[in-house]
């Protein structure tokens, strides 16, 4: 029952450690040479999005850095990474030192709420409830201030706009996000999958988890209009993790298997279905021991974290391996 090793590139899509176009630390050197680069109008890196990199199998779908010559035409690009910490950069050039995290979490609100953009007064509201008008106008303009001084220090042109009583990114920029490279890539897994076409399927949903950094916003976990996206965007992963573990335990690939349902139990321990189709994958690899040690810790987190016992067909399968039954 052996399986073909995943390629390196693979793995690290589903370890969720594909490298991060333009978000490692560079020195202050590089970066005044690549800023002065990019106003000259130098190469643009781009991240990958839909078509922008040959569907080569799964090991090609992954997020790259692609350098393109750029054109007088070819508008800036503004690239940002929300799932984990927040990673921006302009035209390839780094947003780093973030100083407040009001401003952190003000730019991912703007960036998630721009069908339509959200009005001065609901910027307000949601950021400095219950205070006066003048206080909370305020507290946006400095916020604001702040947070266009950052970005500042990457490009001349100005990000942040105010126009109509709302405030915006500037028309003239390409936005790139992964949270909605997220969730088309899982989208169109679902419909690949529903299609029949499984390899395909499986390419899309491992490039989204290879987007999947970490919880939306990590680093400000305490904000509150974030709370349901964050929730939401974890289920999908989750999702997209558990049909794609379906797919390499449907086609006998039961080393990859088991390591996306340690992922999935890593997040949610509670996830029975996660938990059997582990117990499954040991089973069919001839280490019985193992699977029956995962449903003990299948028990023990449901009793800890829930106060209940496993589902019938978590101990039924249990009982089928004890016995040596084919599952």
């Amino acid at each position: 029952m052996g399986e073909a090793a995943p390629s390196v590139a693979a793995e690290q899509a589903l370890r969720g450690s594909v490298p991060v176009p333009g978000c490692q630390r560079r020195s202050q050197h590089q970066r005044s040479d690549t800023a002065r680069t990019a106003r000259r109008g130098g190469p643009l890196a781009v991240a990958a999005a839909d078509g922008a990199v040959p569907a080569a199998g799964a090991a090609a779908a992954l997020p790259v850095a692609i350098s393109q010559p750029r054109t007088r035409r070819s508008a800036p690009e503004l690239a940002v990474r929300m799932l984990g910490p927040l990673c921006i950069t302009v035209n390839d050039v780094p947003v780093e030192d973030w100083s407040s995290g009001r401003c952190r979490s003000l730019f991912g609100y703007l960036l998630t709420h721009r069908q339509p953009w959200p009005p001065r007064e609901v910027l307000m509201e949601v950021f400095w409830p219950g205070s006066k008008p003048a206080a909370s106008r305020n507290n946006l303009n400095v916020a604001i201030h702040g947070l266009r001084r950052m970005l500042r220090k990457a490009t001349d042109i100005q990000v942040i706009v105010y126009a109509g009583g709302v405030y915006r990114i500037h028309p003239d920029l390409r936005l790139w996000l992964d949270v909605d490279e997220f969730d088309r890539r899982v989208d169109r897994g679902r419909r690949l999958e529903a299609a029949g076409d499984l390899d395909r399927a499986a390419e899309e949903y491992e490039f989204a988890a290879g987007l999947y950094r970490g919880d939306f916003l990590a680093e400000d976990p305490y904000e509150d209009w974030a709370a349901l996206p964050r929730e939401r965007l974890r289920l999908a992963y989750l999702d997209a993790l558990g049909r794609l573990g379906g797919l390499h335990f449907a086609a006998g690939k039961y080393a990859a298997c088991a390591t996306l349902c340690q992922r999935i139990i890593e997040r949610d321990p509670c996830r029975e279905d996660a938990h059997r189709r582990l117990m499954r994958c040991y089973a069919r690899q001839g280490q019985p021991h193992l699977a029956l040690m995962q449903y003990r810790a299948c028990v023990r987190a449901l009793a800890d974290e829930l106060g209940v016992g496993p589902d019938p067909a978590t101990t039924e399968l249990h009982d089928k391996i004890g016995r040596h039954e084919p599952t």
